[in-house]
């Protein structure tokens, strides 16, 4: 079994940079563009800023064109008896006078309450001059797309962490197989070398066949091999939302870089980053907002209304039916049940709340990159265990293999060897992954790129 070289050269990529790296940023970002509770979250951005944008919109003149016709008969009626008040008098007149000047056969009318061919034409114009709803609602609405920027910049993190954890495992899944094909390898010469023994009466078949369980062994594990590969691509390619069988580009370098962290420094830049800790600082200054909203029935609303139109019988625009009103409005309510000053309180409380939150977030960010930082530690640790442990048996395994086939040894110790050096491969291997899982995790928990 020759695996000085491929030994060498993970070795020697523990120091260099992974500038397959870019492969997978681009997976991130496709998985960031593809993901829906992603494109959700986005969504609910631009809501917020929507709504921000119709609170605004209350400082500014409402502005309305009103047209209306009316037609109309029966109902109601209004007598006015004429006749009865000025038929006599205007007959007193004309003996007074001895002449016929004033008419005497005026008849009594009823007008109709309800007005016919009627009309009215106006543009109205409304604009607050003081409101305090009006005022902290939109600032109220501006905080609340922040915190909505920052719920979805959370889930950017989360999920990128997600997409590199299961390229990472892919990956590991992959160097897995091949250290098991190479093992194949190494036991297919086996079964020759032992037929041999056994066809000119060296050794007994026993070994044979022991040669050939081992090689029945190692082919079911690279079918369990086969089967977590498969599965972990579907998985990969479901975070990307993809065909569940598209390929994996899988360009990465094995090596990694060796970083040593301040756990005081990390938790400071944590408590900066943290999109959690920009949504709970946006929810309390939303919250101081809304108490001052509610406060806002100590201050009176004011308002001026102003039409400006056409109003009469027959549809007709003339300077007899043209008119104008100005009206100035002043509304501030005296005495609603106790309702506004229960309204401050609830406000008040829903912040206590916030602020208790926010104190507990910052001490679990906390908690998260101090364990983070030191599980990043002791996979390191546990990698160079591991890396000696393979050379170690990558050296014996040379040596027993060689003896072996001179037959200085016996086929235990030459089992012994080669499993106990598979099992370092295998253990080295996911050591190494498994810090690169643990950087990811630690640069999810500060919130670093």
């Amino acid at each position: 079994m020759n695996l000085k070289f491929s030994i060498v050269s993970l070795i020697l990529s523990v120091s260099i940079s992974v500038t397959g790296q870019q492969v997978l940023e681009d997976y991130v970002e496709t998985g960031l563009t593809s993901n829906q509770q992603y494109l959700k979250e986005r969504l609910n951005i631009t809501i917020a800023k929507e709504e921000s944008n119709i609170s605004k919109s209350l400082f500014l003149p409402d502005v309305s064109f009103n047209a209306s016709y009316m037609i109309a008969d029966g109902g109601r009626t209004l007598g006015f008896p004429v006749g009865d008040l000025f038929n006599p008098a205007y007959a007193t007149l004309n003996q007074l006078t001895n002449s016929n000047q004033f008419p005497t056969d005026l008849e009594n009318f009823n007008e109709q309450l309800l007005p016919n061919d009627f009309h009215e034409t106006k543009i109205r114009v409304v604009q607050p001059i003081l409101n305090s709803d009006v005022y902290y609602g939109y600032r109220a609405k501006k905080s609340l797309v922040s915190l909505n920027e920052a719920k979805a910049d959370a889930f950017k993190n989360q999920l990128g962490f997600e997409i590199r954890k299961a390229y990472y495992n892919y990956l590991k899944l992959l160097e897995q197989k091949t250290i098991l094909d190479s093992t194949r390898v190494v036991i297919k010469e086996l079964v020759r070398v032992n037929g041999k023994f056994v066809k000119y009466d060296v050794a007994t078949k026993d070994i044979l066949y022991n040669a050939e369980a081992q090689l029945y062994q190692v082919d079911s594990q690279l079918a369990t091999a086969e089967k977590n590969i498969s599965t972990s691509r579907n998985f990969f390619n479901f975070l990307l939302n993809r065909d569940l069988e598209a390929s994996i580009i899988t360009d990465e370098l094995l090596g990694f870089e060796r970083e040593i962290h301040s756990i005081v420094k990390l938790q400071e830049n944590a408590l900066s980053n943290r999109t959690e800790v920009h949504q709970i600082q946006s929810g309390i200054e939303a919250s101081d907002y809304e108490i001052k909203r509610s406060k806002g029935f100590l201050i009176p609303d004011i308002s001026v209304a102003a039409e400006f139109g056409y109003q009469g019988f027959g549809y007709e625009f003339d300077e007899n039916q043209d008119y104008y009103l100005i009206s100035f409005n002043l509304s501030w309510p005296i005495f609603q049940g106790g309702r506004n000053n229960a309204q401050v309180r609830k406000a008040k409380l829903e912040k206590q709340q916030l602020e208790a939150d926010f104190s507990d977030i910052k001490r679990r960010i906390q908690l998260e990159v101090s364990t983070a930082v030191y599980e990043y530690e002791e996979k390191l640790k546990n990698y160079d265990a591991q890396l000696a442990q393979l050379k170690s048996s990558q050296e014996n395994f040379n040596i027993i293999q060689s003896k072996y086939k001179q037959s200085q040894v016996l086929l235990v110790e030459f089992n012994e060897a080669r499993t106990q050096l598979t099992t370092a491969q295998l253990m080295e291997s996911i050591a190494r992954f498994n810090i690169k899982i643990a950087k990811a995790n630690l640069n999810r928990t500060v919130q670093m790129n």
